[in-house]
């Protein structure tokens, strides 16, 4: 289960049709770096894993969170947009 703060951030991405998830190693923080990409547009929330095996034990999380997280409207949760 993703943490409060993990949602925290994800919800402050934009809501897309397509998502793509993945890690970059970043040298200055020495963590690998979520990139997702939404409708192509690239976007680093501020997520680090200490290996990418750490990022894969998330990814199915975090891509269900994405398509299923809480409209910004108020909305239910249960549709889904494009």
């Amino acid at each position: 289960m993703i943490d409060e703060v993990t949602r925290s951030l994800l919800d402050s991405l934009p809501r897309g049709a397509s998502y793509d998830l993945s890690v970059v190693h970043d040298a200055e923080s020495n963590l690998h770096a979520l990139t997702i990409v939404i409708d192509g547009e690239s976007f680093r929330p501020g997520i680090g894993y200490e290996s990418s095996d750490d990022f894969e034990f998330d990814r199915d999380q975090i891509a269900e969170y994405l398509v299923t997280r809480k409209q910004k409207c108020g909305g239910c949760g249960g549709c889904r947009c494009g």
